[in-house]
């Protein structure tokens, strides 16, 4: 199974947590890139990321991880949030499959960061070995990883 990290970009977006509420009932996230959208959608492992500045640095913290199952495009030819093509999500009405954070845990492992910050914004394809340190994170009980209920 292919996983996919998508960058929220806190500047440009707002904090994952804004929207915790929506996201508890039927996780998605926002793409333009068209291959890795409809990928993902045949049940794919999203792990949606917040990006934070913070000076000059940039740090990455886990926002949640989801199966995809469904792509959507805009009604009329639009865009999401006015600026995205696509929005991929977990089945709306059933009990998605992945973990979310009420408190977000930063992401330290160095080369998923190295690799995270060689991609532009959007939806990519995850290299397998990288998917063991967000993995990890989910698995540590410090981490405070919930089911989605």
């Amino acid at each position: 199974m292919s996983a996919y990290a998508v960058k929220h970009i806190v500047e440009e977006q707002g904090p994952l947590l804004a929207n915790l509420k929506t996201i508890r009932e039927t996780p998605y996230s926002y793409t333009s890139k068209e291959p890795e959208a409809a990928d993902a959608a045949s049940g794919g492992d999203v792990y949606v990321i917040e990006i934070r500045r913070e000076g000059a640095l940039r740090t990455f913290w886990l926002g949640y991880k989801y199966r995809a199952r469904e792509l959507f495009k805009p009604a009329g030819g639009g865009l999401w949030k006015d600026r995205f093509k696509y929005r991929n999500s977990a089945v709306p009405g059933d009990t998605a499959i992945g973990f979310y954070f009420e408190a977000l845990t930063q992401i330290v492992d160095v080369p998923f960061c190295d690799w995270l910050s060689s991609l532009k914004p959007g939806m990519a394809k995850m290299p397998e070995h990288l998917t063991a340190a967000l993995e990890a994170i989910i698995a540590d009980p410090a981490s405070g990883a919930k089911r989605f209920a």
